[in-house]
């Protein structure tokens, strides 16, 4: 699997503090299935202080899991 869904969870946890799980409970809260990609990336941003490439990745690994991309 290549992109960002090939990245391990535990590279995940190292670079952004939490693990996917903790960052899809975190997203569901937020509402982030009905917000669109670049809000989700922006508020991951702005609210957790990612980068923007970590922001990115873990919003596509969100989309992913939740059936949201193709």
């Amino acid at each position: 699997m290549k992109g960002p869904r090939g990245i391990s969870d535990e590279v995940v946890r190292a670079r952004t503090g939490k693990g996917s799980d903790e960052w899809y409970r975190l997203l569901d809260e937020w509402g982030a299935a009905d917000r669109g990609h670049t809000l989700t990336a922006r508020h991951l941003a702005q609210e957790y202080g990612l980068s923007p490439w970590w922001a990115q990745c873990v919003t596509i690994r969100y989309e992913w899991e939740k059936g949201l991309r193709d």
